[in-house]
């Protein structure tokens, strides 16, 4: 009952602050435009702060890293799927990028780690699986292939102009940061406990815990009622693909590849998480159908309080 309540509050700061946003933008307070404002400080401020000082901070054991990398490849497996499915029902391009996006990305962060906490309190092992499936299952192919995704799908150009797109990514301040964090973490520079450089990882902090609520008031900013028949296909393909067939991958390939049973559980429920707020963010900023991407998390969120608790009965 407790991982329930702690999930149940999780999915309710979401909503609340989207809804924050829906009235801010219904008083004029905030209008349509400055979501894109928000989302270009989230993508060139706070998460290039997310993706240095987690990679500069951490040293990762090669034992602790499978999981991790099933991540890795199912969500790369899932892009591919949903972008199959959604070609095949002859989705409009920017529809294609909103469902590529919210079946493949997840919450693993705000989300997942508050859940993994709360089911395993007394467990560190677990909570350590969870930060790395987190940032290399799921950080680095949003941080990576996030940019270039949304570049691609909201460009609406084709040829030579469209892989120019969708190699902006490797001029953009995420792509610095993912590199600085790296080179950070190799040569084991100083961190947080140096003098010199522990205001530099505590401005990095800062910057990090502002990374959900703006992008979710971005995210809200974008909302348009949608016509209903519209939605219908895109969403029911999130739904299966990101709330039911993604967790069950997920436990059989820790089942397949033998992991330690605390290693599956929290993998299954990192891959059962709703979708990114982060993938709406990039297809916003890159010119995506950010609105309809907005209804589809809004709508998987919600209904994730009732899938992952499926996902609870199913690893006990």
């Amino acid at each position: 009952m407790n991982e329930f309540h702690d999930l149940l509050n999780a999915i309710l700061v979401i909503v609340m602050i989207y809804v924050i946003a829906v009235i801010l933008k219904q008083k004029k307070i905030l209008k349509d435009e400055h979501s894109l404002t928000l989302a270009r400080i989230v993508t060139d401020v706070f998460l290039p702060a997310v993706v240095f000082v987690s990679l500069a901070s951490q040293s990762i054991h090669p034992s602790q890293i499978e999981p991790a990398l099933a991540m890795l490849g199912l969500e790369i497996f899932f892009i591919a799927l949903a972008w199959v499915i959604g070609t095949i029902l002859k989705l409009s391009r920017a529809q294609l990028g909103a469902v590529v996006f919210c079946s493949a990305f997840g919450s693993s962060t705000f989300l997942g780690y508050s859940i993994v906490m709360q089911m395993y309190p007394a467990t560190p092992e677990a909570l350590t699986e969870a930060v790395l499936i987190s940032e290399i299952g799921v950080g680095y192919p949003i941080f990576i292939l996030g940019p270039m995704l949304a570049a691609y799908f909201g460009s609406g150009q084709s040829g030579k102009s469209e892989l120019r797109a969708s190699l902006s990514f490797f001029k953009s301040p995420v792509f610095f940061a993912l590199i600085a964090g790296i080179l950070w973490s190799v040569f084991r520079l100083p961190g947080e406990n140096n003098l010199y450089t522990a205001p530099l990882f505590h401005l990095g902090s800062i910057l990090s815990n502002a990374l959900t609520p703006v992008a979710i008031l971005s995210v809200g900013l974008m909302f348009k009622k949608p016509a209903i028949r519209t939605i219908l296909i895109p969403l029911a393909i999130v739904l299966l693909l990101k709330l039911l067939l993604k967790p069950l991958f997920a436990n059989y390939l820790g089942t397949a590849f033998g992991f330690p049973e605390i290693w599956k559980d929290v993998l299954v429920l990192m891959a059962a998480m709703p979708s990114a707020v982060l993938g709406v963010v990039f297809l916003k900023r890159y010119g995506g159908d950010a609105s309809l991407a907005s209804t589809l998390l809004l709508v998987a969120t919600l209904l994730s309080s009732l899938s992952l608790l499926g996902i609870f009965w199913m690893i006990n």
